[in-house]
């Protein structure tokens, strides 16, 4: 049971990157920015401790941690963790939807993502602090380049427990194998899996550059870690002091955003000199791709979170666009 805020003055931050460098570890990046901002800005009335490297269990842990209210914060989930709590979260992972991260910035700073966080803080009792559009996943695996979707058909490419994410491989002709992250660099090496599906800097992360060869740059699904906090706690902040998190999360998101999007070019030239062959499919290939896997997403969608809620997104892109 969390007390109330002007009494708490640790508030616990969980994540399951590392720390070290700010480069190579862009959660350290956010949590520092974070960190600091509210120490300065509630005059040290609140401290933020941080426990990286999955210290407090992985990521479907720290949603149930976070949802409780043990945990106050909490960086990495997506989407789709969310969505084992609040089935609307499942919106932002449709494939092939936005086209650019700045769109998807756009859309989510704006009224669509804010009416998303207060849906999603309803359902769940955890609240979408801030969103982190960073980069586009994109298929790798060991057996063959993929330029079509025919080149998937009879690969293994390992997902997480998503059920969008699953229901997306499938559309394309793979077999999803959901694995866990702490166990995919093993899993790839040894041939449980041929494939998987992650952005340049998280398969970076992992160094997943040592056992695959093909990468292509399908840009499937947007790569949208999220910020979440508890929402009973965030509503027992005093106005001061939750436009000071406010603050600090905007901030910190810039510096972690940042620090991806530079990098971004240079990680693939770390992916392509370990060896890795990358493919850049050409407009032809990208739209069989999204022929084959958006309408049964879009379907799957509707039936668990209504078309409203769609075409509120899509309205929402569009507009950017005006």
């Amino acid at each position: 049971m969390i007390g109330a805020a002007d009494a708490q003055t640790i508030v616990r931050f969980g994540h399951v990157d590392g720390e070290g460098d700010l480069l190579a570890n862009p959660y350290w990046a956010y949590s520092e920015v974070f960190s600091s901002i509210v120490k300065s800005h509630t005059g040290g009335r609140y401290e933020i401790q941080v426990f990286p490297n999955g210290q407090l269990g992985d990521l479907e842990s720290l949603l149930e941690q976070n949802a409780r209210g043990s945990l106050q914060i909490v960086g990495g989930l997506n989407a789709g963790h969310v969505a084992a709590y609040a089935p609307a979260a499942q919106v932002l992972e449709m494939p092939y939807t936005f086209a650019t991260t700045e769109v998807a910035r756009e859309v989510l700073e704006g009224p669509f993502g804010k009416k998303l966080s207060d849906v999603v803080a309803e359902q769940s009792g955890v609240r979408i602090l801030n969103y982190l559009p960073s980069a586009f996943r994109n298929f790798s695996n060991s057996v063959r380049p993929i330029r079509t979707p025919e080149d998937m058909v009879g690969l293994k490419i390992r997902t997480q427990q998503v059920p969008i994410h699953i229901k997306m491989v499938e559309a394309l002709g793979a077999s999803p194998t959901p694995i866990a992250w702490a166990e995919l660099y093993s899993a790839l090496q040894t041939g449980v899996v041929d494939g998987q599906e992650n952005a340049p800097y998280t398969m970076l992360l992992a160094n997943l550059q040592e056992v695959q060869k093909y990468y292509t740059l399908d840009h499937h699904l947007i790569n949208m870690p999220l910020i979440t906090i508890n929402e009973e706690f965030y509503q027992s902040l005093s106005e001061e002091d939750r436009a000071a998190f406010d603050y600090a999360g905007r901030q910190a998101t810039f510096a972690m955003l940042g620090i991806i999007a530079a990098k971004e070019s240079q990680d693939l030239k770390v992916i392509e000199k370990a060896g890795v062959e990358i493919y850049q499919p050409t407009a032809e290939e990208f739209q069989a791709f999204v022929e084959k896997s958006q309408q049964p997403i879009a379907e799957m969608l509707t039936e668990q979170v209504g078309a409203e809620l769609i075409g509120e997104l899509r309205q929402a892109i569009a507009d950017t666009q005006d």
